[in-house]
């Protein structure tokens, strides 16, 4: 307990004194800088020491076997790993690497290059969509480069995708069986290319995850560095992930990656341990020859590679860089199963004899860099622990920490302030508290569950692909994870009123109330991610370009801003009020959106209050492939997937914007599901049958009879500056 001459106004100072120096840090230090960050991280593991010098010396009970005594060491055992895990994250935070200057090298070394190195494009799919196919696809055929090929691995064995693929000029390979799934698909398609193309070097991408146009100029002019066997690119989507969306903060916080990609794994790679992470990273097709092809022996191949290759003095370099778009689970379900599918598969690396444990070959740097992965898992049940204390405490009357308000302002709410104010300050931003905590708990339980499964019965448990493509036209709720919410948001109300709030067992009752309310509150949020909110269609998904440009209305040209664009539709506002009030529903528009491709619109709806204009997409001209016009639904489709997912405009947040977040929470705790997202169609992406034509969305307001657009190069809006 705390000594008895401190005071609590004595306390509450020396708290609000380390807070101070806290925010002090946030406010004078620069997180780009290595030296600021060391600074930052050594003030927060002293205070981190501190705090565990003091739960392991005063918090204890003397130990008996006995529930009071036993109980408390079994929570602490669980802080301890999430102590270690934070230690180490600080740490590992010290070194950071940009390799922005060598993707700028490697575009000048291949402009310079009469003939680029060969690559081979794998396009990794088993049972998605064509809806979803079609966007990495069309957008691989896209990419900056004038040596590679494009080749859809089939392991779900669909005519429909061979017919597609021969359609619009891909290379398709299938297998007779599944073995190994994802790597052993994999290995297939290198024995067979091996037999054709045989490049030197091969691009790996996920089904969902479309290419931007300059991924290979960026990465394999890198590989002139001899010691480089892999370069990873991070993982961007379109789509708010199910915590996101639930939650309306996809337009006010971060997806629950972006802390990984963008500040975790560049703090690896410079410390020469950055892994693959399975899609959007090109890797020399001589080092998977070295390591005996993709691992298959795991279902987590992408880090089992990264190890695979150290062995052989072969290191994954980490280009931060957003060089591929790709769809985020749609439903918590699929978020689950993705997570609990990593947490199989780091457990099943750690434990094969050449993994970075028992295996050789490996530095002690890169077998902790393992080892603190391996922790991130074994932190899942410590949320559990935590809701459970105040019910063990209220019910049983079983402390798992022995802690009085001035033990708590001396030591846990400077740590825990210390924790926040660094975590959001050396991501940049992007870190955000309880959204943050959220994320993690709504998978706490099946992780928890997958864990232990995974260290009784590690192998044997087949792949699980997450879903994708999932209709998601109206509300549904993940009953079990809701109803354990409820559960501990009922159970710790009912034991605050008989216990602490009604009645008396000793001095601790004041932070276990405060305790049980974090709990509720954090519960509480959790639930309302369990009630999944509907999605738009896939196909419907609007993206802001927010852009100046001039659009080609009756003769003249007209400046305007782009605001958002689609595979269907376009909105814009008008700047010239004159040319606005001119502007009818069904006029032809002609405008610029990108770069040397210019698109016709027909106008459906205008907005007389803001100058704004809506157009359906009823033409194009790619002015980079022969300028030739299309105007048929289909090439009008693949036209503008192939543009739009090829060069991606920005669409999530980048970093956490607490005031929009915290009102999007308001408004979701208050207002009903079916009122916030509007009434939104039931919507089902069915995949392509055997039949090679396909019906397409035709908006209602385009007639048959609506004259075939012929567009000139008078009347072109002038593109978009660059």
């Amino acid at each position: 307990m705390s000594p008895e001459v401190v005071t609590l106004s004595d306390s509450m100072l020396f708290s609000a004194l380390a807070i101070a120096l806290i925010l002090g840090c946030s406010w004078l230090l620069d997180s780009r800088r290595g030296v600021d960050r060391i600074i930052f991280g050594s003030i927060l593991v002293v205070m981190l020491s501190n705090y565990l010098y003091f739960r392991l010396t005063k918090t204890l009970p003397d130990f008996e076997w006995s529930a009071y005594a036993v109980w408390p060491r079994i929570y602490l055992s669980f802080e301890l790993v999430v102590i270690l895990y934070t230690v180490l994250s600080i740490v590992f935070f010290f070194r950071r690497t940009d390799h922005h200057g060598a993707a700028d090298a490697s575009e000048a070394l291949l402009a310079r290059l009469a003939r680029q190195p060969a690559v081979d494009v794998f396009i990794c799919t088993y049972n998605e969509e064509l809806s979803i196919l079609e966007r990495t696809i069309l957008a691989a055929k896209a990419i900056d480069y004038s040596n590679f090929t494009v080749w859809v691995l089939d392991d779900g064995r669909r005519d429909w995708l061979r017919d597609y693929c021969a359609e619009v000029d891909v290379r398709y390979l299938r297998r007779e069986d599944n073995a190994g799934a994802k790597g052993g698909n994999i290995n297939n398609a290198i024995r067979q290319t091996a037999k054709e193309t045989n490049a030197p070097f091969i691009l790996i991408l996920d089904a969902d995850f479309a290419p931007q146009r300059a991924i290979l100029n960026r990465t394999v002019g890198q590989f002139i560095n001899t010691d480089v066997g892999l370069i990873q690119t991070p993982q961007f989507y379109y789509n708010a992930d199910p915590v996101q969306h639930n939650l309306l903060a996809s337009k006010a916080w971060v997806d629950d990656q972006r802390i990984f990609f963008d500040v975790m794994q560049p703090s690896k790679d410079g410390w020469g341990a950055a892994f693959c992470v399975g899609t959007s990273c090109v890797v020399r097709r001589d080092a998977l020859a070295m390591i005996g092809g993709m691992p298959q022996e795991t279902v987590t191949e992408d880090i089992h590679l990264t190890y695979r290759l150290l062995q052989k003095g072969l290191k994954t370099r980490w280009l931060n860089e957003r060089l591929s778009v790709g769809l985020s689970a749609e439903s918590l379900s699929g978020y689950i199963t993705q997570r609990c599918r990593w947490c199989l598969g780091t457990i099943q690396v750690a434990l094969l004899r050449d993994g970075p444990f028992f295996g050789k070959g490996f530095s002690f740097v890169q077998r902790m860099h393992y080892f603190h992965g391996l922790l991130f898992w074994f932190c899942r049940p410590f949320i559990l622990l935590l809701m459970a204390a105040p019910l063990l405490y209220y019910f049983l009357g079983l402390p798992a920490i022995r802690m009085e308000p001035e033990a708590f302002f001396l030591y846990a709410l400077p740590m825990v302030a210390g924790m926040w104010a660094f975590h959001a300050w050396v991501s940049g931003g992007r870190s955000l508290p309880l959204f943050t905590e959220v994320s993690q708990m709504v998978s706490a339980v099946p992780i928890t569950i997958a864990l232990f499964h995974a260290l009784l019965h590690p192998f044997g448990r087949p792949f699980k692909v997450t879903a994708k493509g999932e209709d998601r036209g109206r509300v549904e709720v993940i009953y079990p994870i809701a109803g354990t919410f409820l559960c501990v948001i009922v159970l710790t109300f009912v034991g605050m009123l008989n216990g602490p709030l009604l009645g008396t067992y000793n001095d601790l009752d004041g932070f276990s109330v405060a305790w049980g309310m974090v709990v509720m509150v954090y519960a509480f949020v959790s639930l309302l991610v369990c009630i999944e909110l509907p999605r738009e269609a896939l196909d419907d998904i609007e993206f802001p370009l927010e852009r100046q440009g001039h659009v080609a209305s009756r003769g003249k040209s007209v400046p305007c801003t782009f605001d958002t664009i689609s595979i269907h539709k376009a909105r814009m506002t008008i700047q010239d009020e004159v040319a606005f009030a001119d502007m009818r529903l069904g006029d032809l528009l002609i405008f610029t959106p990108f770069a040397d491709f210019d698109v016709a619109g027909q106008v459906t709806a205008m907005d007389r209050g803001r100058s704004g204009v809506s157009v359906s997409i009823v033409g194009i001209r790619d002015r980079r492939d022969a300028w030739e016009i299309k105007k048929t639904p289909e090439e009008v489709r693949q036209k503008m997937v192939q543009r739009i997912f090829s060069e991606m405009p920005e669409v999530m947040p980048r970093r956490a914007y607490p005031l929009a977040a915290g009102r999007g929470l308001w408004k979701r705790m208050f207002a009903r599901p079916s009122v916030l997202v509007g009434k939104l169609e039931q919507h089902t992406v069915t995949a392509r049958t055997q039949q090679r034509s396909r019906k397409l969305y035709r908006p209602p307001f385009i007639s048959r009879r609506t004259p075939l657009l012929q567009i000139s190069s008078r009347n072109v809006a002038p593109p978009l500056a660059e």
